[in-house]
């Protein structure tokens, strides 16, 4: 029977209430489950998964749900440069169980069902772009986009209920970036008057994060994504996309956030030499 309880709690996103285990369990097989330690009880009614996270174990402890960056960062997608303190949704009027130091709660309604424990994605990246900054708002929302955690339809969701302050920032909506590192440099490329292109593929390299005036390629690597394991790959791609005549950089979020001024200078220097060097070949290729 324990066995069928576990099963049960997983499939139901590692949370569920009495209600929901009553086909599969009694009263008496939960309260052996739980001397047992092969589940937990989060809050009257609630049982959950030995391993459930932290986050979703303090949401039931308050009674609300997860929501907002706190949402995000769990299904890793952009929440922001700063570590996310714990965002929980309440239902207008309702009335916490117990008070979770330092919690942001934000109180109102949602346009999704969501889980027990955790609001829909379109109501998490909704909250999210109202809490972030523009640029950061930019960069969940193409990053969110590329996990697949928000959906095209729910995207629409977003931009009919988004306040009109993000509305420019909507229309910006690049679906080539892959991390908000992405997002970021190419906004600061085109602050810089430079023009960018993401995602283009080059023959025998494959697609480059951001190709700046058609000229130099540029990857962002992240720390959790390039590990050593990536290293030859990523050298290879490099060298390949040099032969074919693309200049390449590597850079790292360090060089987006806490370098940018020299990482700029150097992406300049690059796009100036490799178009001097291609204005030679064009001048041989019309005599």
């Amino acid at each position: 029977m324990s066995t069928d309880i576990i099963a049960r709690l997983c499939d139901s996103g590692h949370v569920a209430t009495t209600a929901q285990l009553r086909n599969f369990a009694t009263a008496q097989d939960l309260k052996r489950a739980r001397e047992r330690g092969l589940i937990r009880r989060l809050a009257r009614g609630i049982y959950a998964c030995t391993h459930i996270e932290t986050p979703l174990v303090l949401a039931a402890q308050s009674g609300g749900r997860l929501d907002c960056v706190s949402s995000l960062a769990r299904h890793d997608v952009w929440s922001g440069l700063e570590r996310p303190g714990l965002h929980l949704r309440m239902k207008p009027h309702q009335h916490s169980r117990r008070s979770i130091a330092g919690a942001f709660v934000h109180w109102s309604g949602t346009l999704q069902p969501g889980s027990l424990l955790e609001v829909a994605p379109v109501d998490a990246v909704l909250e999210a772009i109202r809490c972030l900054g523009p640029d950061d708002a930019l960069a969940c929302i193409e990053s969110a986009l590329h996990t697949r955690f928000l959906s095209d339809d729910q995207l629409d969701l977003v931009v009919a209920h988004a306040p009109a302050r993000l509305h420019p920032m909507l229309s910006s909506i690049d679906r080539g970036a892959q991390s908000g590192y992405e997002t970021f440099a190419r906004l600061k490329l085109v602050r810089a008057n430079l023009k960018v292109r993401t995602q283009g593929y080059v023959p025998g390299a494959g697609h480059v994060d951001i190709i700046v005036e058609e000229c130099v390629g540029l990857e962002i690597d992240g720390e959790r994504w390039h590990g050593p394991e990536r290293f030859l790959h990523d050298r290879t791609k490099d060298r390949n996309a040099e032969l074919q005549g693309l200049r390449m950089l590597r850079i790292g979020g360090f060089h987006v956030f806490n370098d940018w001024d020299t990482t700029l200078a150097t992406i300049r220097r690059m796009v100036s030499d490799a178009q001097a060097q291609r204005r030679p070949q064009r001048r041989r290729g019309r005599s």
